[in-house]
């Protein structure tokens, strides 16, 4: 058996079974190692399958009064998610709560009787996994 150099410059033997030492029991060591590269795929394919949940507005621009409809898609199911509202001076009114459908969608609608003039930006925050949607925004004259 072949020494070798860990990281803390000692000479230390390798940890491999005797079996393995003697050529014995690779192919249970590759289905191993096989089994594991697998499970580490499936793992980040599925975190990068999730798609990015997304919110839009309808229509974008209104007048005074009229209503938008915010929708969201692509959240946790059957959880919570967190809207932001930002005014067109910057400053944000206070975040509301809605609760995910079991698809992972929302609808919102907004009333705009007491908004401001001027163009507003809204984005959502999925309170499950912390992923935050794009972000979209609507106008009211």
């Amino acid at each position: 058996m072949v020494n070798l150099v860990a990281a803390t410059g000692r000479w230390m033997k390798p940890p491999v079974s005797d079996k393995l030492a003697a050529g014995q029991g690779t192919n249970h060591m590759n289905l191993y190692l096989l089994r594991g590269l697998l499970v580490s795929l499936l793992v980040v394919a599925a975190v990068y399958a999730q798609k990015k949940p997304e919110i839009s507005v309808s229509p974008a621009h209104v007048r005074a009064g009229d209503p938008v409809l915010l929708t969201g898609a692509g959240f946790t199911p059957n959880r919570f998610v967190m809207s932001h509202l930002r005014r067109p001076d910057g400053s944000e009114y206070n975040p509301l709560r809605f609760r995910i459908d079991e698809r992972g969608e929302f609808v919102h609608k907004i009333d705009t009787v007491m908004l401001d003039t001027g163009t507003f930006e809204l984005w959502a925050e999925d309170e499950a996994s912390k992923v935050v949607s794009n972000r979209t925004q609507f106008s009211v004259e």
